[in-house]
């Protein structure tokens, strides 16, 4: 378990075949969770989000690579999401548009099938000698589609 991480996910298999899983966000706060589908939720978001981390985010490369795209339900949406974030990312001054860290602070159920993640892309400022951390915090709506949660960026 890596202590950087605000969201910790601890996936244990009991006997019967359900998962379970302990959430933290941000702070000490433990909640325990038995619904095996909240715990894949949990899971595919963290396992997403994770995937930007020291990720330059402006470069062709990481556009281009086709793991994201399972986490739209549309070439469309990931475009629209990608761009975004890009653009985010140059204008709070991201060095080098690269989170070192991205901190999933909450998830909750707006209403069946819909639920929001609030979540922080973190790096350095793109001046060198600036003190501190540049935060980029965002709200992202998932949606439960065919079994499979995906993704659902505002357009720009």
């Amino acid at each position: 378990m890596h202590a950087w991480r605000a969201l910790r996910l601890i996936v244990l298999v009991l006997g019967t075949g359900l998962s379970s899983g302990c959430f933290i966000f941000g702070g000490d706060t433990t909640e325990r969770v038995e619904d095996a589908s909240i715990v894949r939720f949990a899971e595919r978001i963290d396992d997403f989000y994770r995937s930007f981390e020291n990720t330059p985010l402006d470069l062709r490369s990481t556009f281009e690579n086709p793991e994201r795209r399972a986490y739209f339900a549309s070439e469309e949406d990931f475009s629209a999401y990608y761009a975004s974030l890009a653009a985010e990312a140059r204008r709070a001054l991201l060095r080098n548009s690269t989170a070192r860290e991205v901190v999933v602070d909450e998830f909750r159920f707006e209403s069946e099938g819909v639920a929001v993640v609030d979540v922080r892309f973190i790096g350095k400022h793109v001046r060198r000698l600036r003190m501190g951390d540049v935060e980029l915090p965002r709200k992202d709506t998932w949606r439960l589609l065919e079994d499979r949660w995906v993704l659902s960026p505002d357009k720009l």
